[in-house]
């Protein structure tokens, strides 16, 4: 097994993408062929070491049966010109489209669902993915959660538990003593922002700061929230930024009150940095990475007076930020890059063996 072709619907900005990025730089090193086929055009927000092939299809994408022909022809075409020996479908809107392709293409094929494994899905969409999961060769899950969800669906029989890889992070100093919080993430609903604000201003403590890093559709909104609370001169919006770890190292604590997660990349790195942690437990992947008061705290859903109350803990207490940054870096070594794409290859080469 030497050539692997990525499905992605692009390389903006996002965990699956990044995953992908990380993954394609650290394969092509070790002999690997690798191509990244984008079934929608856009510009690619990731450094992506140049021996990648990036395949683009030649017409706009939108919604509608006419761009789905045109994406199922694009993909026929594409695999027929790469010949993989595995192709990794990296989306679940594409992935029974690519399913599809790879029955006439007789080419293998492995796919991700990377979304919420507790979603609820439309009708149609849970008949396609019961129709056309079990003909892949095999799925890729985030958590055990999702590996549990899906035998239980009846997806697939051959399921394999890979979390994400964790970037390089270089930093080396650990800063306990800086009254700053952070939070990472798409300003959007689910990620839940605004809980955060409220719970930072029911704490009233001047001392800190709090960061907010990303942007999105409801920045507006919440900039409005911090003036109404009085917070502006506290609450620090980022908008989109390249560098996250330029902002980390101003905290010392990293707070996540995000509501939904396939497996939360912000989390993982900010543990590794190391920040000390307190996220709520929403399915899924947090409690894979928080096991609680040993490196972070892990709230239960909806427990807002249990959230501030350690997240003032934390606050107050130094040494305890310390012993959770001590405990979170270790997770560099668990999800190092090399640990996840071995893990990866293995499943691969076992499934590509599989008749």
């Amino acid at each position: 097994m030497k050539k692997i072709c990525f499905i992605t619907p692009s390389l903006q900005k996002g965990g699956m993408e990044r995953v992908i990025s990380v993954l394609s730089n650290y394969l092509i090193d070790q002999g690997y062929e690798i191509s990244i086929i984008c079934v929608i055009n856009g510009i690619c927000s990731y450094t992506i070491d140049r021996r990648v092939k990036h395949i683009y299809p030649q017409f706009n994408y939108s919604r509608g049966i006419l761009n789905k022909v045109k994406s199922f022809r694009f993909l026929y075409r594409t695999f027929k010109e790469e010949n993989p020996d595995i192709v990794i479908s990296f989306s679940e809107v594409f992935n029974p489209l690519s399913i599809a392709v790879s029955l006439l293409t007789g080419d293998k094929i492995i796919i991700s669902d990377r979304s919420n494994p507790k979603l609820k899905h439309t009708l149609r969409d849970n008949l396609t993915r019961k129709l056309t999961y079990p003909l892949a060769n095999g799925i890729i899950a985030q958590t055990e959660l999702a590996k549990l969800i899906f035998l239980r669906k009846r997806y697939n029989k051959n399921i394999k538990v890979i979390p994400n890889p964790l970037k390089d992070i270089v930093n080396t100093v650990f800063k306990p003593s800086n009254k700053a919080i952070i939070t990472v993430g798409r300003l959007v609903d689910s990620k839940n922002q605004k809980e955060l604000i409220d719970l930072f201003y029911e704490i009233r403590n001047e001392e800190w700061k709090l960061y907010i890093v990303g942007g999105g559709k409801n920045e507006m909104k919440l900039k409005q929230q911090v003036r109404d609370l009085g917070l502006d001169n506290c609450v620090i919006f980022s908008g989109e930024v390249s560098d996250v770890e330029s902002w980390m190292e101003k905290g010392s604590i990293f707070a996540y009150t995000s509501l939904s997660e396939g497996f939360p990349n912000a989390l993982n790195e900010a543990m590794a940095y190391p920040l000390a942690s307190i996220a709520y437990n929403c399915d899924a992947g947090v409690s894979d990475l928080i096991e609680d008061s040993k490196n972070g705290f892990l709230i239960s859903m909806g427990e807002h007076d249990s959230y501030k109350e350690k997240l003032k803990l934390l606050m107050d207490n130094e040494s305890l930020r310390l012993s959770f940054m001590e405990q979170g870096i270790l997770n560099r070594e668990k999800f190092k890059v090399e640990t996840i794409a071995k893990t990866l290859t293995d499943f691969l080469s076992h499934t590509i063996g599989k008749k």
